[in-house]
């Protein structure tokens, strides 16, 4: 588990939405780093949060950091890819198909595709 804490800007707002998860100026909030995988990895180099804990190593065996996502594949059609090589896992889904998957959090993403 990571603790990310939100460090709102001078001015700003105390309340900030990433991702479908609310983070409220100076409250640390808990963050399973395993599906948390992708937004733990922009939080970690902005400046307005802070992120403590321990973050999963991956090894050889686990997918890699950038996880499951959907992207166009030409001809209106969208795949399923994993890892920043695009290593296709599905295929045939449609624009909206494709937009309520990446919506998914990384564990429903890792159920969806089995």
């Amino acid at each position: 588990m990571a603790k990310v804490t939100y460090h709102a800007p001078e001015g700003d707002s105390e309340v900030v939405s990433l991702a479908g998860l609310r983070f409220f100026d100076g409250e640390p909030r808990e963050l399973d780093d395993a599906e948390h995988v992708a937004l733990l990895g922009k939080l970690i180099h902005n400046p307005h949060f802070g992120v403590e804990g321990t973050l999963t190593v991956l090894d050889e065996t686990d997918p890699p950091a950038i996880g499951l996502r959907a992207i166009h594949n030409g001809g209106g059609r969208f795949i399923i890819v994993r890892g920043d090589k695009d290593q296709k896992v599905k295929d045939g889904l449609n624009k909206a198909e494709a937009h309520a998957f990446n919506a998914l959090s990384e564990a429903e993403k890792r159920a969806f595709v089995g």
